[in-house]
């Protein structure tokens, strides 16, 4: 027999990788960037913005301001009792009023119908047209609006006295035309005559 052929044992190699290309390894980062990137939502960015807006404040006029206050103060006085109306325009020493208060009492006095209420509100609403002081300019055109009001209240106020004297003599006339009547009917009754167109009914 023939003897067995032993193979010689050939010691493995390590084999070496080939080095990995510096662009494939670029590229590879890459996608997983783009990939990590894509998996975020996208975020939202908030800017503050200042916009400057212009605020037009009213201005309100002294006179609309004066106005205001007597409209007001007449809606008030319109409620009063007549006790009320009475303590409102009692008498005080007028000629110390400041302009707007004088208004304002000329005013109540308007409302009242007692003698001499509208020749006091007359002289109230002089008074503040008069005054020379700052204050008094702005009560100074309401002021002369009711005193047109009072002049012809009072206008009309003296209309309404003359047509009462008229009313008040023909009624005297009247009284004292039938007493003349009775009596000369009392002397023809005296006498016995006979009866005349004055006894007949």
């Amino acid at each position: 027999m023939r003897p067995h052929a032993t193979v010689p044992e050939v010691p493995h190699r390590l084999t070496a990788r080939p080095p990995v290309p510096l662009a494939a390894v670029a590229a590879v980062a890459v996608a997983l960037l783009a990939a990590g990137c894509a998996q975020q939502p996208p975020r939202t960015i908030v800017k503050e913005v200042r916009v400057e807006v212009p605020v037009q404040v009213p201005v309100v006029a002294p006179t609309d301001n004066a106005a205001r206050i007597v409209l007001n103060a007449n809606d008030r006085l319109r409620q009063l009792s007549p006790l009320e109306l009475g303590q409102e325009v009692a008498p005080r020493d007028d000629a110390t009023l400041p302009p707007g208060n004088a208004v304002q009492l000329a005013l109540a006095l308007m409302f009242s119908h007692n003698n001499g209420e509208t020749f006091r509100a007359q002289t109230l609403l002089d008074q503040v047209l008069r005054d020379a002081r700052p204050e008094a300019n702005e009560w100074r055109p309401i002021a002369q609006f009711l005193a047109d009001r009072v002049a012809e209240q009072r206008r009309m106020e003296g209309e309404l006295e003359k047509t009462k004297q008229v009313r008040d003599d023909l009624q005297r006339r009247l009284d004292e035309a039938n007493r003349k009547l009775e009596a000369l009917k009392a002397i023809e009754r005296s006498l016995g005559g006979p009866r005349s167109a004055l006894d007949k009914p």
